[in-house]
């Protein structure tokens, strides 16, 4: 599958990848990565097949049923994540379990494309902090850009493919998160709300290598649709 995406990804993207000595080799690990294209997991998958693993994705049910993704997603080992029913936390009973297994796990905090204006990382949902916490496995940062351009989201402020010329897309893996101090327990709601913050900050870290820009104060908040500073989402 990573021949098939590197021949059918060339004719509209160069690639820049940085920190692929920084993917585990071996054993499992959760890979935390920001959210700007519905085209994100297929570059990924490309990122880490090439880097020596097979990623294993979480990614929203919906897209499963797009003609011929579906089957390829499936295929791919990709986690159907059924958002606001029933069915939410399977995603991640799933993905625990391909960590118990040593599998690489990718996932996106927060839970969709971002919808801040800028395009940068937004306030995270609580599933990736939850997995972190209960698995205790290593969390790596990801960090992209580029693919905004070739392929935007509903949520982007540009509407329209860019697809000539190539537009470069720079993909880079930091070093593991240190969250040893929020414990390990997925049901304490600050330990979570902690471990995710401290999650999205290095994602935005690794956001702002890669497009080589200082993120603006605070983090956009999809619930209120505005950027909300330091402190503000603790105190709603």
């Amino acid at each position: 599958m990573g021949r098939g995406l590197r021949v059918g990804l060339a004719p509209v993207m160069r690639r820049d990848w940085r920190g692929q000595e920084n993917v585990p080799q071996t054993g499992p690990a959760l890979m935390v990565v920001n959210h700007l294209s519905s085209l994100d997991p297929p570059m990924m998958g490309e990122y880490f097949a090439y880097s020596g693993r097979w990623p294993y994705f979480l990614a929203k049910a919906s897209l499963f049923k797009v003609p011929g993704v579906g089957f390829l997603f499936r295929r791919a080992g990709l986690v159907p994540v059924y958002r606001g029913t029933t069915h939410a936390d399977d995603a991640l009973l799933a993905a625990e379990e391909h960590l118990r297994l040593g599998h690489l796990v990718v996932i996106y905090p927060e839970g969709t494309t971002t919808r801040d204006p800028q395009e940068w990382p937004m306030e995270p949902r609580t599933g990736a902090a939850r997995l972190a916490l209960s698995t205790g496995v290593p969390v790596i940062p990801v960090g992209h850009w580029g693919v905004n351009l070739i392929c935007p989201d509903n949520g982007s402020p540009r509407q329209h493919p860019d697809l000539f010329p190539r537009h470069t897309v720079v993909i880079e893996t930091g070093e593991p998160i240190d969250l040893s101090a929020f414990g390990r327990d997925p049901t304490d709601a600050a330990a979570v709300h902690a471990a995710g913050q401290a999650i999205m900050d290095a994602i935005t870290v690794m956001v702002e290598r890669v497009r080589g820009q200082t993120c603006p104060p605070g983090r956009w908040d999809p619930k209120l649709h505005r950027r909300v500073v330091p402190g503000e989402a603790d105190r709603r």
